[in-house]
């Protein structure tokens, strides 16, 4: 089985990461673990983007080399990765040799193909997007992502014909329907087509910008940062390096996960870049939303930024994945408020879930001494039919939705069974059978999380009678099967999974 490749973007290393790329690495993550838990093999990647000139006016604001200044905000986007549980197999930096080598490579295999030419060029260029805009690209004169207005430029640069790839992008997009998810992300990519490409300079000039890869054969350029930045995708993979049993492991990418800012970068310029060096196009694009703040667009002026770092520490790492994933859904725009996520905290995952664990496991305890009691039957296929088409579709949140049902499900069958009454009858039988579905339901919902809360989901197994050693030796296949809980096993309670919170 080919192993599943997905990406996110590589953080831009002007500034220490920011929310959004917290939001991005938690999808990413969420995908990676689930298509594991499916059996299938994954190759995660993630990094930074360390070229361009917001990263070199950055590191002479604060008077330091520009490899120190990139190393030392790539430490702290690893740290983020760390501090959030991310599961990525591999961390690529722009500026490692690695890259550099395959960037050569690849600007060569293009410029042989016919597809990069030299030329003299004025246009408006925004530094914030770190590219050329068009009149039509801004709004009364501004840039619509950063409200600034771009600079008139004049160099001469190197080209790439993106022009001569429209009627292959058209046949592309027509053929692949699900190219790019969701489909409004996808409208967008076809309009722009439809009005018109344009050739895209592909370098700068020294003489403007020191702090790039050389342009191989002409150390007067370097490369331009999308050329470059987008190239990690492959170099990570050993392209151009001799390692092409890598490459035709892992390639072509199942899914690059983005955020909608840099969807033509993805979904128009890399394709044709792809094309041009003869290399095949990935399988999917995934282009998620923003974080709005209390509604609001995050702004430093407006003072509601969210520090990821902050948030970890204020929620903790678990309680913000499973925020993040519920309420704010990968086809859309989401809301964070800090009442919001007390209320989901609180009502989610302290009452609902974890008092549905602890209830099950005490009456365990007090009606059968802890032991799992005989195998009865339950019906969960819906549910899991509802989860496994949520997250093939990277519908995070109607995954989480589906497992909800069941949580809710289960805490009404303890109010309609009343098990406490059994259990002072000593109807062992009856409470058994009661507490059994409530058990192997509660083994249902932890491999459903397992990818969302992966620490909480391993404490569900081991309070329920069970590992998540013992479960990882089963295919999920069987695993997701009604009674894989072993009667006789030992219930063994813990500390409460979610305490209730007050602030």
């Amino acid at each position: 089985m080919k192993p599943f490749y997905l990406t996110t973007a590589i953080a831009y290393t002007n500034a220490e990461p920011h929310i959004g790329f917290a939001l991005e690495l938690v999808y990413a993550d969420v995908l990676a673990r689930y298509m594991r838990m499916t059996g299938r093999p994954v190759k995660f990647l993630t990094g930074t983007d360390e070229h361009g000139q917001k990263i070199a006016h950055k590191a002479d604001e604060v008077k330091k080399d520009a490899q120190v200044f990139v190393n030392e905000m790539a430490a702290r986007v690893r740290e983020l990765c760390d501090k959030l549980d991310i599961s990525n197999d591999d961390f690529i930096q722009t500026t490692q040799e690695r890259h550099k080598r395959s960037v050569a490579a690849f600007w060569n295999r293009v410029m042989e193909a016919g597809f990069i030419y030299k030329k003299p060029y004025a246009g408006l260029y925004c530094v914030g997007c770190e590219s050329f805009k068009t009149e039509k690209d801004l709004v009364d004169g501004m840039c619509p992502d950063h409200g600034t207005a771009p600079e008139r430029f004049e160099d001469e640069n190197y080209f790439f014909k993106l022009t001569a790839f429209r009627e292959k992008l058209q046949v592309l997009y027509d053929e692949r329907p699900d190219f790019v998810i969701p489909e409004a992300k996808f409208n967008e990519v076809k309009q722009l087509l439809a009005s018109g490409l344009e050739d895209v300079s592909i370098s700068r000039s020294r003489k403007v910008l020191e702090w790039g890869i050389p342009v191989p054969g002409d150390e007067t350029q370097v490369v331009y940062v999308w050329f470059d930045a987008l190239v990690n995708y492959v170099s990570a993979i050993g392209y151009g390096r001799g390692k092409e049993d890598e490459m035709a492991t892992y390639w072509p990418a199942d899914v690059h996960i983005i955020g909608k800012e840099i969807n033509r970068f993805h979904t128009v310029l890399w394709p044709a870049m792809l094309m041009a060096a003869g290399v095949e196009v990935p399988h999917q694009v995934g282009v998620h939303g923003w974080i709005m703040v209390d509604g609001k667009k995050m702004s430093k002026t407006i003072g509601n930024v969210l520090n990821p770092f902050d948030a970890i520490s204020r929620y903790g790492t678990e309680p913000l994945r499973y925020f993040l994933m519920r309420e704010i859904p990968f086809h859309g725009d989401g809301d964070f408020s800090h009442a919001r996520f007390l209320d989901r905290y609180n009502g989610d995952l302290a009452n609902e879930l974890g008092n549905l664990l602890n209830r099950a496991v005490a009456m365990t305890e007090r009606y059968l001494d802890g032991v799992v009691p005989k195998i009865v039957e339950y019906d969960v296929r819906s549910t899991w039919t509802d989860y496994r088409a949520a997250m093939e579709e990277l519908r995070f949140a109607d995954a989480l939705a589906a497992v909800w049902s069941l949580v809710r499900d289960m805490n009404k069958f303890i109010d309609d069974k009343e098990p406490w009454k059994l259990g002072k009858m000593d109807d062992k039988t009856s409470v058994g059978e009661v507490l059994y579905v409530l058990l192997e339901s509660l083994r249902h919902v932890a491999w459903m999380l397992l990818p969302f809360m992966p620490r909480a989901a391993v404490n569900m197994f081991e309070q329920i009678g069970t590992s998540f050693e013992a479960e990882a030796r089963v295919a999920l296949g069987d695993a997701c099967k009604w009674g894989g809980l072993a009667q006789g096993a030992k219930v063994k309670k813990g500390e409460l999974l979610f305490p209730r919170r007050d602030t």
